[in-house]
């Protein structure tokens, strides 16, 4: 019994860095997005013209560009990562109603990228922000 006891005392030391590295990865992916959205001026008249948001195109571009870059840095370093994650649940819905028709010139041209965050991020909704993570650091140091 003696190596089974082991064994399950290293997974639950270590279970959690995987899912952590994927909260990481999915800041940083939506990090990425912003900033491609945010500096290519070809993508926000394509993605907001055509859609039923007509008369809010720029306040919706603006949206999805600071809620991917402010979003995307506090799932990174997990800091009120389920309330983040609340801000980018509508454009990622909005990305994967919306890629199959908008072409090739779609700011998640790649469906399958819109669907994979869209997952981590129902994901992490539920999970949190994880061991490695500053609301975990928060929890354990009240004090500073």
């Amino acid at each position: 019994m003696k190596p089974f006891e082991n064994i399950d005392h290293w997974t639950e030391k270590h279970r959690l860095t995987g899912i952590d590295s994927l909260r990481i990865l999915l800041g940083g992916i939506l990090i990425w997005k912003g900033i491609a959205f945010g500096s290519n001026q070809y993508d926000i008249p394509v993605v907001t013209d055509n859609g039923p948001f007509d008369f809010l195109s720029l306040t919706l571009a603006q949206y999805i560009v600071i809620a991917h870059l402010a979003g995307g840095f506090l799932i990174l370093i997990g800091l009120v990562t389920r309330i983040a994650i609340l801000f980018q649940i509508p454009i990622l819905v909005g990305a994967v109603i919306y890629t199959p028709t908008a072409g090739s010139h779609s700011f998640y041209a790649n469906e399958t990228l819109a669907v994979f965050v869209s997952l981590l991020l129902i994901a992490f909704l539920f999970y949190g922000s994880g061991a490695f993570s500053a609301d975990e650091y928060l929890r354990r140091h009240p004090n500073g």
